[in-house]
């Protein structure tokens, strides 16, 4: 172990190096609109406030007369929004990329584990740095949940208490689950017909437990999402894990070739470096 955590040193050092680096690559020109964090989330400020001072009480009391036979269903859908699973996974493969004795293999497959672990460290960022940004917010905006519906109202708000009572806007676990969505997504762009649909799920789930009004999910599933694309821009203009195509958009370095030199170097041997 210790023999591996020195041999790692040096890939950990340019990692953190280059990832708190300037970056290198300007913003594209033309930029996709619907991968710019900013008016991601003016957008969908907006719909969070107009969805607050017209449908949110008529939603709000709507969920609240969910039938009781489904809720568990609906809180095991919710606690998936928790991200421990995914913070979890990442961050054990995370460890284990960067524990790859790169002295005793050969360049690509130092280069595949080099692309595991910046994918790893990419989804674990976002979906803590998600979550962690919407707590924050939050809390600081102070806004009463639907369970102080008769006492407050939907509209009261006690900025600054850090009382989970008053923490509805946004909602954690929603932008945990747009972040979980988008950062892997983006990580497996042939999947992301599952991940979103999921992602969209959790942040429903919030609503049907009664745990926040729709306003809530709404601008928290944003909070998510926007930190997840502002990584990617992170990791892109620094020339890891993804790269900017003709129209500007956000596009994940090819892994076909790392994952089957990871695989020849894991059966065969074909990876490793010969002794000189």
């Amino acid at each position: 172990m210790g023999a591996a955590l020195g041999d790692s040193r040096p890939r950990i050092a340019a990692g953190f190096e280059r990832l708190f680096s300037p970056p290198v690559v300007p913003y594209p020109k033309r930029r996709a609109p619907l991968e710019r964090p900013i008016l991601i989330l003016g957008i969908f400020l907006l719909l969070s406030v107009s969805l607050m001072l017209s449908a949110d009480l008529t939603l709000g009391r709507w969920m609240k007369d969910f039938p009781a036979e489904l809720r568990p269903f609906a809180q095991w859908i919710t606690d998936l929004g928790e991200g421990v699973e995914i913070l979890v996974t990442s961050g054990i493969v995370l460890i284990l990329s960067v524990l790859v004795p790169s002295s005793r293999l050969r360049r690509r497959v130092v280069v595949g584990a080099n692309s595991i672990t910046a994918a790893a460290a990419f989804i674990f960022l976002s979906v803590a740095g998600g979550g962690l940004t919407a707590a924050l917010v939050k809390n600081v905006i102070g806004r009463a949940r639907p369970k102080l519906l008769e006492t407050y109202g939907h509209l009261h708000f006690e900025p600054f208490t850090f009382d989970s009572d008053f923490a509805a806007f946004p909602s954690g676990h929603s932008a945990t689950a747009g972040a979980m969505a988008m950062s892997l997504a983006l990580v497996f762009p042939r999947l992301r017909s599952l991940f979103i649909p999921v992602g969209v799920l959790i942040t429903l789930s919030r609503q049907l437990v009664g745990a926040h009004w729709p306003s809530d999910t709404l601008m928290g599933w944003a909070v998510g999402v926007a930190f997840a694309l502002w990584m990617a821009h992170v990791f892109a203009r620094r020339r890891m894990m993804f790269f900017y195509d003709r129209d500007g958009c956000l596009r994940r370095k090819e892994g076909r070739r790392v994952m089957q030199a990871l695989w020849k170097a894991a059966t065969g041997g074909a990876g490793v470096a010969k002794p000189s």
